[in-house]
């Protein structure tokens, strides 16, 4: 049986962010729950029944390989991400000091694009490994 914990550790340790370690440890674990749950509806192809699983208890009833492990860590990943991408901070114009100077955030908008689409990326291409290597017809 694989649990929850072992998905949000290994989608944590891809994260490097400081406000993530401030909430309080409920407030982590729900959002933690909400991109899991996220992450398992985005994963079309899996061999194992990710809806065989007690939320209760926080765990599948199957254990997970570790390639499944890792493609639902990614897809949580970029569950983390969406909001950044979709943040007022990050779309608006900022306005700084003295003078006045303009800045705008296209280039900070643009490299979390970029991070997204390499997180899809890489998705996509673990999934793809992951179905070519558990269908019979490749064999």
């Amino acid at each position: 049986m694989t649990s929850y914990l072992t998905l949000y550790d290994r989608a944590l340790s891809k994260i490097t962010d400081p406000t993530l370690a401030m909430l309080p440890e409920e407030d982590l674990e729900n959002m933690l729950y909400g991109w899991l749950m996220s992450a398992i509806a985005k994963m079309r192809k899996c061999s194992s029944d990710l809806t065989n699983r007690d939320d209760k208890a926080k765990q599948f009833n199957t254990d997970l390989t570790d390639i499944e492990q890792e493609i639902i860590a990614i897809l949580m990943t970029r569950e983390w991400l969406a909001p950044q991408l979709m943040s007022v901070l990050t779309t608006s114009q900022v306005f700084s000091g003295k003078e006045t100077k303009f800045y705008a955030q296209a280039n900070h908008l643009n490299e979390l694009q970029m991070l997204d689409e390499r997180l899809k990326i890489e998705a996509q291409q673990l999934s793809r490994d992951y179905t070519y290597a558990n269908n019979d017809y490749f064999d």
